[in-house]
């Protein structure tokens, strides 16, 4: 099955007035579906593979804005910096019905001793953001429009064995995660996206990936403002039956989420799909292209393609910056045997390093709970395995971070969400460290102490001080018989 989901598009006003009715700019649906099903009723029913759940509708505001005759179309910035000094490079577009051909302006900032753009716990000053206020004016000297744009100063580059910010290698301590909750599920919810950043604050993540699609723009700003680092991910999931079809919508998706996404300082990677079926032999010539287009649109950052198949049997990894590979030993293989993770994670680790001498990280890793279910010795579905599963995870890490190509750990997911409705979902995916409206289990609190751990060794943070919680302090212990 070829999937392709949800994208904003921007559409003209005049292109719509024919039919009578005003559309604006709105969420639609850009989805190749290679299988539906005709149920007993006689309807058509969707059927997709992907495991969270296809809400329908309009979830995110839409809104109607008017421009002048010649306006600003477009902006591109991209920023280097030299020692304590910031560059500013930026590109800017003038179109409109003045103009017979776009205008396009280009210059250079200089910003003496300037604040860097730096990721959460990496500085005491995470996030900071210039404002880059853009003016047109007419040959009277006339304002015409304006626009201001957040920028963050900084840099990314890469290697074989590392992705650095601002020449400093990073270790993502992050996430996979859904827009998804209880009672609005896919809906834009303002408190909802600042209790996900305090909650992410609080057990020390640094990054996350928007699995499996882009997130909604009030969710990205915030990223920047907070010094999250973003694998921002094209809405392609379980991609199949590869085609002209597929790949024209494919890189149309990319396209769009490039345009939208190419000044976030927060954006530090490029995600061309989530465990796509790249097995077969036409997925190679096809993820050259996707990849070659991607880095027509934007070279400055890496690109990864999030997969879950074994490195020695696909034909993606060769066009890649970064490995991103999803694994669930001790889950989906090997359910319940904790003892032979350690051994198969560093295994498969390993090989998309010595095939492709990139950098790895994994993407994906965990196991379902049910929320207060706890039984001892540790048993699947309880708390008490989610944390010993981690926990086998942390060690096969840290054991792999001493190699040197190995960069960064997020576990699946953030919060439990909703999925199609089947006999091996009790309620959704339940693989999330906070329940579905946003409470910790018991691996939340495991979650944050490793995270904290590795921010205070490899960034010099200073841990939260309820780290310190008294436990017990007499220093003399009487045996009583």
């Amino acid at each position: 099955m070829s999937q392709l989901v949800k994208t904003k598009r921007q559409a003209n006003f005049k292109d719509f007035k024919r039919f009578g009715a005003f559309r604006g700019l709105v969420e639609q649906k850009n989805v190749v579906f290679n299988s539906f099903v005709l149920v007993f009723s006689g309807r058509v029913k969707q059927s997709y593979s992907f495991d969270f759940f296809n809400y329908a509708g309009i979830d995110r505001p839409v809104v109607l804005y008017t421009t002048p005759s010649t306006y600003i179309d477009d902006i591109t910035v991209l920023t280097d910096i030299d020692d304590d000094n910031g560059f500013v490079n930026y590109t800017v577009i003038v179109e409109g019905s003045d103009t017979v051909t776009a205008k396009v302006s280009q210059n250079r900032l200089f910003v003496k001793d300037a604040n860097f753009w730096w990721p959460y716990l990496m500085d005491p000053n995470p996030g900071y953001l210039y404002s880059l206020q853009v003016q047109l004016f007419d040959d009277d000297d006339s304002l015409v429009d304006k626009y201001s744009l957040p920028v963050g100063i900084r840099t990314i580059s890469w290697d074989s064995k590392s992705v650095k910010i601002n020449n400093k290698p990073i270790y993502l301590r992050g996430f996979g995660r859904h827009e998804d909750s209880d009672i609005k599920g896919k809906g834009l919810d303002l408190p909802l996206i600042v209790r996900d950043y305090n909650l992410m604050k609080w057990v020390g993540a640094n990054s996350y990936r928007t699995s499996h699609y882009p997130y909604a723009e009030e969710i990205m700003d915030l990223a920047d403002e907070v010094g999250i680092m973003i694998i921002d991910e094209c809405p392609a999931v379980n991609t199949d039956n590869y085609s002209d079809e597929l790949l024209d919508n494919h890189k149309k998706s990319l396209t769009e989420l490039i345009q939208r996404d190419k000044n976030r300082p927060g954006v530090i990677m490029w995600s061309a799909a989530n465990e796509p079926r790249t097995q077969r032999d036409e997925a190679e010539d096809y993820y050259k292209e996707i990849v070659e287009h991607i880095k027509s649109l934007d070279s400055s950052r890496p690109v990864t393609v999030v997969n879950d198949q074994s490195p020695d049997n696909e034909h993606s990894g060769q066009f890649i910056d970064v490995a991103s590979t999803n694994i669930y030993f001790g889950w989906y293989s090997d359910t319940g045997d904790v003892d032979i993770v350690i051994s198969k994670i560093k295994d498969r680790v390993r090989r998309w390093n010595e095939l492709h001498d990139i950098p790895v990280i994994v993407a994906e890793y965990g196991a379902d709970t049910q929320e207060g279910l706890h039984i001892l010795p540790s048993y699947v579905w309880s708390e008490e395995y989610q944390d010993v599963l981690l926990s086998k995870h942390f060690e096969a890490f840290d054991q792999l971070r001493e190699e040197g190509f190995f960069i960064g750990e997020m576990i699946w997911n953030f919060a439990d969400f909703k999925t199609a409705q089947s006999t091996g979902r009790v309620g959704g995916n339940k693989k999330g460290i906070f329940t579905r409206n946003r409470q910790p289990k018991a691996s939340a609190h495991l979650l944050r102490k490793r995270y904290w751990a590795l921010a205070q060794n490899l960034d010099d943070a200073d841990l939260p001080d309820d780290f310190n919680e008294y436990i017990f302090g007499d220093s003399s212990v009487r045996d009583e018989l």
